[in-house]
């Protein structure tokens, strides 16, 4: 895979899922056991768990995880598995992070199944991830590549000398809706496009900055067309 976060970036990504959650949640962020699903090699984790009670990390790269093994602390632990069978028992965290995830995982529906049922009841999920329809594949940088049919995308790789296969999944936005249909939606988007400094995307979203001063109603209708989504999902209580 082309691309890479920097210790900038990572740093962006851990005051965005805060801020956002901070957000919607409050102090009571504090005292909530939060589960990270895809950490890697535990960067963000990291910067995250001073904001939670406690933080496990989990992920499937192995070699990941023993490189951020330093990143272990008093309340925050990191595991190997795979987030469609993940080894905590039903309700055993208030929040789970799924952060440039679920385009990754072959079987989305068991990743949604697994979320739903380690969150406790009331607990929240904050979930971002790439629409299918974003003009530049943020990937691998390729314009369009996700629009196109699995077999294309491959020969366009190959073109390209992008690797020999496209192994990101991205939905479109109904179909990503569908894949979350059994939690209550909060969309971000709004919210970040009218205060990017506070939700800190002001770096990714400055040149853009003016669509946020568009009416509510009109950006509401174009909500299929945003490249990334960022979401709140709950869990009924």
């Amino acid at each position: 895979m082309i691309a890479q976060h920097g210790p900038a970036s990572r740093a962006d990504q851990a005051r965005k899922i805060h801020s956002i959650l901070h957000d919607f949640i409050g102090e009571g962020l504090a005292k909530a056991d939060c589960l990270d699903l895809g950490c890697a090699d535990g960067a963000i984790s990291a910067r995250l768990a001073k904001h939670f009670r406690t933080l496990v990390g989990v992920d499937v790269d192995q070699p990941a995880l023993r490189a951020g093994a330093a990143s272990q602390g008093k309340n925050r632990a990191f595991a190997a598995a795979s987030g469609y069978q993940l080894p905590f028992e039903s309700g055993a965290f208030d929040v789970v992070i799924c952060a440039q995830v679920y385009e990754h995982v072959s079987d989305q529906p068991a990743l949604a199944d697994e979320v739903w049922r380690v969150l406790r009841p009331g607990g929240v999920c904050f979930f971002s991830g790439p629409n299918r329809l974003a003009l530049m594949e943020e990937h691998y940088w390729l314009p369009l590549l996700s629009w196109l049919p699995r077999p294309a995308a491959h020969l366009y790789m190959r073109a390209f000398k992008r690797g020999r296969w496209y192994d990101a999944y991205p939905r479109f936005y109904w179909q990503i809706r569908s894949l979350w249909r059994a939690f209550t939606i909060h969309d971000y988007t709004l919210p970040m496009l009218r205060e990017p400094e506070r939700f800190a995307v002001d770096r990714r979203f400055g040149k853009i900055a003016w669509i946020g001063r568009l009416p509510a109603r009109l950006l509401g209708s174009l909500a299929f067309l945003v490249p990334n989504f960022n979401w709140v999902l709950v869990k009924p209580a």
